[in-house]
């Protein structure tokens, strides 16, 4: 054969040819680019007219997102970044439906106008809802594959980001994860030079992404972005390679976007026209339109037929969107939930509450607090393959506490899974197992140490079922020992609880016996938002109680309990200061007050209901926590009781709570100055019934 032979030429000319593609998928490959682009500056303008109140761009990307996205099988999941839109439109989203997000309308299928434009999320395309926090989504990926591979499922990962995510810690501990564990997961950094203005020298040592692969034992490739063929090949070769079981793959394109990083940007100050002109040269679409002219697949006419029927899609989409019904006002407050406990649109009627006490066992021998959640753990995984346990030291050692221990031994460590010490890892992870299906149960060691993962919980968890319109859901329960009391100083004895109840779409619980430790784990681990199950360290041990008749007892989340019935004084608390108020309220008893002693046990949300009609039988009320007085729960409580009961009120509500003091000073002497019990409750009730 030689160089002249027609064939050959024909080869030579058609990268597309050598990349496996026929050629009407490359005019696919080529239309979806060139609608990408269409619709994207029809969006560019529309924002200019006034008509869409936000814009982001990813002219210029379109190269990378179609090349890799066109490397997906159907099974196959995204976890887009926000100027995806080529890639979106390669998995099937309409410009439609995209529209639909940008003028913020009630049929928007990612979110129904909850978010801003460009995040997406589409659970029948297999699109993961998003959110604006940087690569936080990352960490959801890597839990998504490791679910796939512990269930042997099809379906790769496929993670898209911006150079500015590798500088976040979430890049870097699902990059570490994916690499442990040999995880079917395609990262692909989309590197257009800039993390909003400032440039990739100072934002990484290295000028290729792809070479921080290296530190977590996977391949790292370095692609230009403005090919879509190229793209296509690292990554369909990335995909087969992950499907196979040989693990992750980072690829880095190398592209540009021509417009500013959002429409409130002005891009003139940290980049010259110059610099976006040579760029614009190296176009993505235009280098596609001229493989395809010089391989004679693409004529004058074909190219016309083709961006007239781009032009007709996209004045229709703009056409059908604009037209699209507004949100209702009410609907702010749909979908808080995916289970709600109270009612979530004003005028409508609170749930009918089941109050019923569990029925114990007296026949059985009283077990410990960390033995009912041990034993209830082991049940869970026993009834249900679906559940698994992950994070620090859970494995061989059984936790720090123990409570995990016997797990590894019968249900393997695919199961009991021992993580990196990384709390954003294991609760982001955990985050991408429940929306693929799996019941995690994450354990973070001391509430303590929850920083690094907090934007997971308040960020993702969250607010996945109100972003996404319902769409996606996140039942996950997030174990963490917490307070003081076992000489911990002060990083292992805070009660930092009420740090979470702030946030709606979390539920937060804190039982204080064995018998509602297992009740109300059995009542989170069947919830479909995610669940803060809060542990007393000081309980573990030495709480002891009768378990339920029933051992598949569920305690309602929500749901506040009377320990004591009384008529003097209501004291409402929760987690070991319910021991210490039944102790205050025997004493209290033999000096001729009646106390009535409520545990909340869910802290979000609280149980108003049953805490007013308490207050209304008894004219007073005493809210006890061990946490700092200053903003925590104890001041929601008596803000909403003051509302709902000024006038059953016979005293002043008082709070006696932690000084507002760090816990807890490590000297024996400067613990105890801090600590209290029933002696304290019991001096406060007294003043109060004084009154």
């Amino acid at each position: 054969m030689t160089v002249t032979e027609p064939a050959f030429r024909a080869h030579l000319a058609s990268p597309h040819r050598h990349a496996g593609l026929t050629d009407l998928d490359a005019l696919a490959l080529y239309r979806t680019m060139l609608l990408g682009r269409r619709l994207d500056e029809r969006i560019w303008t529309l924002n200019r007219q006034g008509k869409a109140p936000f814009a982001v761009s990813g002219q210029g990307h379109e190269g990378v997102q179609a090349g890799f996205a066109f490397a997906m099988a159907e099974d196959d999941i995204l976890l887009p970044y926000y100027r995806d839109l080529v890639a979106l439109l390669v998995r099937g989203m309409t410009p439609t439906e995209i529209l639909l997000g940008v003028f913020a309308r009630a049929d928007d299928p990612c979110s129904g106008a909850r978010q801003m434009p460009n995040h997406w999320g589409l659970r029948r395309l297999g699109i993961i809802t998003g959110s604006s926090p940087i690569a936080t989504h990352l960490p959801h990926g890597v839990g998504i594959a490791y679910s796939r591979k512990m269930r042997g499922e099809p379906g790769v990962s496929f993670c898209s980001f911006g150079d500015g995510a590798t500088s976040e810690g979430d890049f870097h501990v699902a990059l570490n994860f994916a690499g442990i564990h040999r995880l079917p997961i395609v990262f692909v950094c989309e590197n257009n030079g800039y993390a909003i203005s400032v440039p990739l020298d100072q934002q990484s040592a290295v000028e290729d992404i792809s070479l921080r692969a290296v530190a977590y034992d996977f391949p790292g490739i370095t692609v230009d972005g403005q090919s879509a063929i190229t793209v296509y090949e690292v990554a369909r070769d990335a995909r087969e390679r992950a499907a196979r079981g040989d693990g992750p793959t980072l690829i880095e394109a190398k592209t540009y976007r021509y417009h500013p990083h959002t429409s409130d940007d002005n891009d003139k100050y940290y980049r010259s026209r110059e610099e976006v002109e040579k760029w614009r040269r190296k176009d993505p679409i235009r280098r596609m339109h001229d493989d395809l002219i010089t391989s004679g697949i693409l004529t004058l006419e074909t190219e016309d037929e083709i961006a007239d029927s781009v032009d007709a899609e996209v004045a229709a989409a703009v056409a059908a969107a604009e037209t699209s019904p507004k949100p209702e006002p009410n609907d702010a407050y749909r979908g808080v939930y995916a289970k709600p406990l109270r009612a979530e649109l004003p005028g409508h009627d609170d749930p009918v509450i089941d109050r019923t006490p569990a029925s114990l066992d007296s026949d059985a021998k009283p077990i410990t607090y960390i033995t009912a959640i041990n034993e209830t753990m082991d049940e869970l995984m026993a009834d249900d393959d679906r559940v698994i346990v992950l994070g620090q030291d859970v494995g061989d050692r059984g936790g720090v506490f123990g409570a995990t221990r016997g797990l590894i031994e019968t249900y393997g460590d695919d199961r009991v899974l021992d993580t990196p010490l990384a709390e954003s890892l294991v609760i982001g992870a955990a985050i991408g197992m429940a929306i693929d299906g799996l019941r995690p149960i994450a354990e973070i060691q001391f509430l303590d140490f929850v920083g690094p993962g907090i934007d997971q919980i308040l960020s993702e968890a969250a607010k996945i079922h109100y972003r996404s319109n319902g769409d996606f859901a996140c039942p996950l329960v997030i174990r963490a020992p917490y307070g003081g009391g076992v000489h911990g100083a002060l990083y292992h004895s805070q009660c930092i609880e009420a740090l979470f109840c702030h946030v709606p779409g979390l539920k937060v619980v804190a039982p204080s016996t064995p018998a509602d430790a297992i009740g109300l784990l059995r009542a989170a681990m069947a919830d479909p938002d995610p669940v803060l199950y809060l542990e007393h360290k000081k309980a573990y041990r030495s709480v002891k109680g009768l378990p339920p008749v029933d051992s598949g007892h569920v305690t309602p989340i929500g749901v506040a309990d009377i320990v004591r019935i009384g008529t003097d004084l209501t004291i409402a608390t929760y987690g070991m200061m319910r021991h210490h108020a039944e102790a205050a309220s025997r004493t209290l008893a033999d000096q001729g007050i009646e106390a009535e002693v409520i545990d909340l046990r869910t802290l979000r949300p609280l149980d108003y209901d049953l805490v007013a009609e308490s207050v209304a039988k008894t004219g007073r009320l005493l809210v006890v926590h061990e946490a700092n007085r200053t903003g925590g729960i104890g001041a929601e409580l008596v803000a909403e009781i003051t509302e709902r009961s000024f006038w059953d009120l016979d005293a002043p509500i008082r709070r006696l709570g932690l000084a507002d003091v760090h816990a807890l000073p490590y000297a024996p002497a400067l613990e105890q100055e801090l600590l209290f019990g029933a002696p304290e409750i019991v001096d406060v009730a007294r003043e109060i019934v004084k009154v």
